[in-house]
């Protein structure tokens, strides 16, 4: 108990000063939690022990609850009712078929399965791309293909994922059949409750229950028995998860309750799950020896620059100008809270050792440090 309460201490103490800090510094807060988890845990102080069962749920139920802001932050029925929805598949298409190829490609060298390290490949941030938005000068055009391919290939990266888990496993069969079932509900549910008057029933009945926080239960709930349902049918409770976000989007006011829902997570499940996940980095096995430090450097070339090529020459090819297409290819390899949540997946399958697992946490780090700021000044310079 002694120790539990030295990790907790420690890490909400974290919790607190990480925000400021690394806004000081211009980083992600993301990074910061994730470098100060590196600090506290075997790499260094050794203070937090992810193992300590209470430390286990509080990062497997982050996991989950980032999955499910994930799809509560995604605006699916944008992307088919805005813009060019030809020029978003073709850049959403270089996002995934290079860095897939690429990583299967290199995955005998890292000893990891072609499929899984493809997948690792693949993932995006549209995490750190909307803060972004905010940022930078760019037209319309470009802003709505770079919004929607990242949502694209987050949301093919998670089924993907889920699929090549069930493949793993050996039990396909049933499991592709869930996975359609499961595509469909991702791209029909949204486009019914919004074509209905869903919304406006739930709004009157969380005005009936205000004093309840109704909806919030409600959306807990909705967690729960998706992610559930999700681990059921083969899959990883974070498929089950991201659909339920994906649902409440579409069912709740966005101001003032998805407010109280971002709120609960990046307020307290969100900070504790980066700290975790880089307390069990551990960077004296993955620089001990020669072989694995030039496999980290290898990784990080072939995943950053198989994702910038395609996607540059595919924006060039349907019209962006030359400093959009760079940009774009630059922000597209931006890979930050989803590529630790399949790292943290394939790590606790046993699917990646603990060098692969360091190595993917650095590229996490530096991809979602230095793409967003060069993406950032090549827009600007234009």
């Amino acid at each position: 108990m002694e120790s539990l309460l030295i990790s907790l201490l420690a890490i909400f103490g974290g919790t607190v000063i990480i925000p400021p800090l690394a806004r000081r510094l211009g980083l992600p807060v993301i990074v910061g939690e994730l470098v100060f988890g590196i600090i506290l845990g075997v790499s260094f102080l050794d203070i937090v022990r992810s193992e300590e069962p209470t430390l286990e749920f509080f990062a497997s139920f982050g996991l989950v609850y980032l999955m499910f802001l994930a799809g509560l932050e995604t605006d699916f029925i944008s992307i088919f009712t805005e813009g060019d929805l030809g020029k978003v598949l073709a850049v959403s298409g270089a996002s995934l078929i290079l860095p897939f190829a690429s990583g299967a490609g290199i995955s005998y060298m890292a000893d990891v399965h072609p499929l899984v390290l493809g997948t690792i490949f693949c993932t995006t941030s549209i995490g750190l791309i909307l803060p972004l938005l905010k940022e930078i000068s760019s037209s319309r055009q470009f802003s709505q293909i770079l919004v929607g391919s990242v949502t694209i290939v987050d949301i093919i990266s998670i089924f993907l994922l889920a699929f090549v888990l069930a493949l793993i496993g050996g039990s396909i069969g049933a499991e592709l059949l869930y996975g359609l079932l499961f595509m469909v509900t991702l791209l029909i549910m949204p486009f019914i409750i919004s074509r209905g008057k869903i919304r406006e029933k739930i709004e009157m009945k969380i005005v009936k229950e205000a004093h309840f926080d109704f909806e919030i239960r409600a959306a807990f709930a909705l967690i729960f028995l998706l992610a559930a349902l999700s681990n059921f049918l083969g899959f990883h409770a974070i498929v089950g998860a991201f659909i339920a976000g994906l649902v409440v989007s579409e069912v709740i006011p966005k101001d003032p309750v998805e407010q109280k829902l971002q709120s609960f997570g990046y307020g307290f499940f969100i900070p504790l799950f980066f700290i975790l996940v880089g307390s069990r980095v551990n960077l004296p096995v993955l620089f001990s020896n020669a072989r694995d430090i030039g496999l980290l450097v290898i990784l990080i070339a072939v995943a950053l620059t198989a994702k910038a090529s395609g996607v540059v020459v595919v924006a060039k090819l349907i019209g962006l100008n030359r400093s959009e297409s760079i940009a774009l290819g630059i922000l597209h390899c931006a890979r930050l809270s989803l590529i630790i949540a399949v790292a943290e997946v394939s790590l606790e399958l046993g699917l990646i050792g603990e060098s692969i697992f360091a190595s993917l946490v650095l590229l996490a780090i530096i991809s979602g440090v230095v793409a967003p700021a060069l993406g950032k000044r090549i827009l600007k310079k234009t």
